[in-house]
């Protein structure tokens, strides 16, 4: 897997460079808590050399905006609202109320 870390204000510039919708099948969006931090990682695969994946990465602060990708990959509204959900974190017009209730308190995901 080939790692790519990056500030949280060039991500969407550099997955746009990187993406082709022809060449990379968009996976995932991941978050980690790192405790004093979140890591956001975003994963494609390569159509070309199958099992080849990038991820790119990037740390913010519980609190921050991160960036949306879905001007670069469109599918990317499901896994934006997962993470809204699940990590309680604050994405780009992504809303709460996707996988669990709007009005549902807390973020299972996170570390406690």
């Amino acid at each position: 897997m080939k790692r790519i870390d990056l500030p949280l204000d060039k991500v969407v510039e550099e997955i746009g460079k990187f993406y082709r919708y022809d060449e990379h099948h968009f996976i995932v969006i991941n978050a980690v808590d790192l405790g004093d931090a979140i890591e956001v990682q975003w994963f494609f695969s390569n159509y070309v050399a199958p099992g080849e994946v990038t991820m790119f990465a990037a740390k913010a602060d519980a609190s921050q905006l991160i960036p949306s990708i879905t001007r670069v990959v469109p599918s990317a509204w499901v896994a934006e609202a997962e993470l809204v959900d699940l990590m309680g974190i604050n994405i780009e017009n992504a809303k709460k109320g996707f996988v669990l209730e709007e009005d549902f308190e807390g973020a299972p995901l996170r570390k406690k």
